[in-house]
């Protein structure tokens, strides 16, 4: 049954779920197992972690000393049994804090991360992740093991939202760290300069590396509801503020995010990048489906 076909997760519920791997684990069990990102194989034979043998496994894959130190059956695990390595790089910058109150845009993400990574884990993909603000905040390479992903959701779990934006910067510095046939997915508001973060995109394009841009917006910065006179601050520049007639400015507003967007759009699909716009108001798990079922109808 198709995601949107079931009852779906409230995502503010969803993102108030005791720990960033019961959050992955019920939106990937419950909603998108036996979607995927793609088939192609790696070539690492980085050893990665023993795992129980279960009936069906290759017995040339068993690790015979392990078995007569311990008397049980494991098999050796190995990266290049992974079908690609995949860095989620989340942006942390003050922006991403929006909503004030309710789930805000960095919450969203990083639920969208760990989900993400979680799923890529089962089909023995890589995950690695960087958080990115000003500037590379955090780089933790790709592992394929549980233990790995752990890691990950730990770092997730104390991620803030502070700071600038410099995302083109940061996909420049990770593109020089990038090994070739990998995959970087983008997870980020935008509210930076979308010509730097294209140019951070076409870098990494440009390595050899598969790149996904998320899109992350708020039904606010949608929708523009303000009425009558607003004072507006810069989110990352709280001294920078504007006091506006809010009926006045609605349709140059809209108009210039309508511009933004088109951008975006047609920046990404010169690149041949994938670009998928999530509101905050929608169920991480009909976002994810929506976009997986999409991409696996491209692969077949």
């Amino acid at each position: 049954m198709a995601a949107d076909e079931r009852e779906t997760l409230d995502p503010a519920a969803a993102a108030r779920l005791e720990s960033l791997e019961l959050v992955a684990r019920t939106l990937v069990e419950g909603f998108l197992k036996g979607l995927h990102f793609s088939s192609a194989k790696g070539s690492s034979i980085e050893f990665a972690e023993h795992r129980p043998y279960v009936p069906g496994d290759d017995i040339r894959r068993i690790d015979w000393k392990t078995f007569g130190k311990t008397d049980r059956f494991y098999l050796k695990e190995y990266d290049d049994e992974s079908n690609v390595r995949a860095t989620i790089i989340v942006d942390a910058s003050a922006s991403m804090a929006f909503p004030l109150d309710g789930l805000t845009k960095l919450r969203y993400g990083v639920c969208l991360a760990a989900a993400l990574g979680y799923l890529l884990l089962l089909q023995r993909d890589a995950v690695g992740l960087a958080v990115a603000g000003a500037g590379l905040r955090e780089y933790i390479p790709p592992k394929a093991t549980a233990q790995h992903l752990r890691g990950i959701f730990r770092r997730l779990e104390s991620t803030q939202a502070e700071g600038a934006t410099r995302l083109g910067d940061c996909l420049h510095q990770l593109a020089e760290r990038a090994h070739a046939r990998s995959l970087a997915v983008v997870i980020t508001d935008f509210l930076d300069d979308p010509q730097s973060v294209l140019r951070g995109a076409a870098h990494l394009q440009h390595r050899g590396v598969e790149t996904i841009l998320f899109h992350v917006m708020d039904p606010v910065e949608e929708d523009f509801p303000f009425t009558g006179w607003t004072v507006f601050r810069d989110s990352e520049d709280p001294s920078t503020q504007l006091r506006l007639d809010a009926r006045q400015v609605r349709e140059v507003y809209r108009e210039n995010l309508k511009e933004h967007l088109d951008l975006l759009r047609k920046g990404a699909a010169a690149l041949k990048a994938d670009y998928a716009l999530l509101s905050t108001r929608k169920p991480f798990e009909l976002a994810l489906a929506t976009y997986l079922d999409a991409r696996s109808r491209r692969w077949k």
